[in-house]
Protein backbone atom coordinates (compact mmCIF):
# COMPACT_ATOMS: atom_id res chain seq x y z
CA UNK A 1 0.00 0.00 0.00
CA UNK A 2 2.75 2.66 0.62
CA UNK A 3 4.78 1.89 -2.86
CA UNK A 4 1.17 2.64 -4.27
CA UNK A 5 0.88 6.05 -2.23
CA UNK A 6 4.40 7.20 -3.05
CA UNK A 7 3.76 6.15 -6.91
CA UNK A 8 0.79 7.97 -7.05
CA UNK A 9 2.37 10.74 -5.56
CA UNK A 10 4.78 10.92 -8.08
CA UNK A 11 2.87 10.66 -10.68
CA UNK A 12 0.60 13.56 -9.80
CA UNK A 13 3.85 15.39 -8.73
CA UNK A 14 5.55 14.41 -12.18
CA UNK A 15 2.47 16.41 -14.01
CA UNK A 16 3.54 19.49 -12.14
CA UNK A 17 6.99 19.87 -13.64
CA UNK A 18 7.29 22.05 -16.76
CA UNK A 19 9.13 20.48 -19.90
CA UNK A 20 11.27 23.17 -20.25
CA UNK A 21 11.75 26.25 -18.68
CA UNK A 22 13.85 27.82 -21.95
CA UNK A 23 11.51 31.59 -22.07
CA UNK A 24 12.24 30.87 -26.32
CA UNK A 25 10.46 27.68 -26.66
CA UNK A 26 7.44 28.84 -27.80
CA UNK A 27 4.89 28.50 -30.22
CA UNK A 28 6.06 31.38 -32.29
CA UNK A 29 2.66 31.57 -34.22
CA UNK A 30 0.49 32.43 -31.04
CA UNK A 31 3.78 35.27 -30.80
CA UNK A 32 3.66 36.61 -34.17
CA UNK A 33 -0.16 36.75 -33.78
CA UNK A 34 0.24 39.18 -30.79
CA UNK A 35 2.94 41.12 -32.71
CA UNK A 36 0.42 40.84 -35.43
CA UNK A 37 -2.44 42.52 -33.80
CA UNK A 38 -0.10 45.09 -31.99
CA UNK A 39 0.53 46.08 -35.54
CA UNK A 40 4.11 44.66 -35.61
CA UNK A 41 6.20 45.52 -38.80
CA UNK A 42 7.83 42.29 -40.50
CA UNK A 43 11.26 43.07 -38.90
CA UNK A 44 9.91 42.26 -35.59
CA UNK A 45 11.21 39.00 -36.17
CA UNK A 46 14.68 40.64 -35.64
CA UNK A 47 13.80 41.32 -32.03
CA UNK A 48 12.87 37.74 -30.83
CA UNK A 49 16.07 36.48 -33.09
CA UNK A 50 18.00 38.81 -30.86
CA UNK A 51 16.77 37.07 -27.84
CA UNK A 52 16.20 33.73 -28.85
CA UNK A 53 18.19 33.07 -32.20
CA UNK A 54 17.84 30.74 -34.37
CA UNK A 55 15.06 28.87 -32.28
CA UNK A 56 12.57 31.41 -33.31
CA UNK A 57 10.52 29.41 -35.99
CA UNK A 58 10.01 32.16 -38.39
CA UNK A 59 7.74 30.56 -40.77
CA UNK A 60 5.34 29.74 -38.07
CA UNK A 61 6.06 33.59 -36.83
CA UNK A 62 5.18 35.19 -39.71
CA UNK A 63 2.10 32.77 -40.72
CA UNK A 64 0.78 34.23 -36.57
CA UNK A 65 1.56 37.90 -37.65
CA UNK A 66 -0.78 37.92 -40.27
CA UNK A 67 -3.64 36.51 -38.75
CA UNK A 68 -2.71 39.14 -36.41
CA UNK A 69 -2.60 41.78 -38.73
CA UNK A 70 -6.22 40.16 -40.47
CA UNK A 71 -7.61 41.77 -36.57
CA UNK A 72 -5.44 44.66 -37.07
CA UNK A 73 -6.14 46.46 -40.02
CA UNK A 74 -9.88 45.96 -39.52
CA UNK A 75 -11.69 49.60 -40.44
CA UNK A 76 -13.31 49.99 -36.28
CA UNK A 77 -9.75 48.89 -35.45
CA UNK A 78 -8.11 51.35 -37.26
CA UNK A 79 -10.06 53.97 -35.97
CA UNK A 80 -10.40 53.43 -32.26
CA UNK A 81 -6.35 52.72 -32.59
CA UNK A 82 -6.16 55.94 -34.03
CA UNK A 83 -8.78 58.15 -31.98
CA UNK A 84 -6.65 56.50 -28.96
CA UNK A 85 -3.51 58.28 -30.05
CA UNK A 86 -1.56 55.29 -31.60
CA UNK A 87 0.80 55.32 -34.44
CA UNK A 88 0.51 53.38 -37.72
CA UNK A 89 2.86 52.14 -38.72
CA UNK A 90 2.07 51.34 -42.53
CA UNK A 91 1.56 47.46 -42.38
CA UNK A 92 -2.32 46.89 -43.49
CA UNK A 93 -2.37 45.53 -47.19
CA UNK A 94 -4.72 48.96 -48.03
CA UNK A 95 -2.90 51.05 -46.70
CA UNK A 96 -4.73 54.03 -48.33
CA UNK A 97 -8.11 53.46 -46.72
CA UNK A 98 -6.25 52.63 -43.69
CA UNK A 99 -4.14 55.67 -42.92
CA UNK A 100 -7.31 57.62 -43.79
CA UNK A 101 -9.02 55.83 -41.34
CA UNK A 102 -6.55 56.13 -38.53
CA UNK A 103 -6.39 60.05 -38.99
CA UNK A 104 -10.13 60.19 -38.79
CA UNK A 105 -9.83 58.56 -35.31
CA UNK A 106 -6.67 60.36 -34.51
CA UNK A 107 -8.75 63.50 -35.66
CA UNK A 108 -11.36 62.99 -32.64
CA UNK A 109 -8.38 61.99 -30.62
CA UNK A 110 -6.62 65.57 -30.73
CA UNK A 111 -10.30 67.42 -30.40
CA UNK A 112 -10.91 65.88 -27.19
Amino acid sequence: MRSLVIMLCATLLGGCVSNSDDPCEKVWSDVGEGDGKLGFAADRVEFHQTQCGTKVDVAMWEQGRQKGLAWYCRPEHLYLAGRSGEEYRGVCPNDVQARRLFAQGRQGWTDQ
